[in-house]
C-alpha cells in the first residue's frame, strides 16, 4: 500500500546485500522513474549499513537493525547503497514508490 496518495505505482523486490561491497538498493537496474519514496525492510538477523555515498565508511552511515524498516523520501535522482554487517549478506525487501 502506498505511503501517500500521490503515489501511483509501487515496485517491490527481495534482494541480498553483500558484505564489504556497497550495492545499489533499487527495484531494477536503475532507480524507478518518478520515485518519491524508497523503503527498506531488513528481513535478516543482521544489521545493514545504508548511505547515499558508495565510498562511505560504514561507521559513518545509517544502520537498519535486524527486523527494522526505514523509509526515505528520496527522488529517483538519489541512489541508496547498502552493505551487510556479516558474511553471507543480509536479505532485505526494497520498495520504490512512484507517482
Amino acid at each position: 500500500m502506498p505511503y501517500y496518495d500521490t503515489v501511483t505505482k509501487v515496485w517491490e523486490k527481495r534482494m541480498v546485500v553483500p558484505l564489504n561491497t556497497w550495492t545499489a538498493i533499487r527495484y531494477g537496474s536503475d532507480n524507478a522513474v518518478s520515485r518519491k519514496y524508497i523503503g527498506i525492510y531488513n528481513r535478516s538477523p543482521y544489521r545493514i549499513y545504508i548511505t547515499t555515498d558508495n565510498t562511505a565508511d560504514p561507521a559513518h552511515t545509517r544502520v537498519v537493525r535486524q527486523g527494522g524498516e526505514r523509509i526515505f523520501p528520496y527522488s529517483d535522482k538519489v541512489t541508496l547503497y547498502g552493505m551487510s554487517a556479516t558474511t553471507g549478506g543480509a536479505t532485505i525487501v526494497v520498495t520504490e514508490e512512484c507517482g
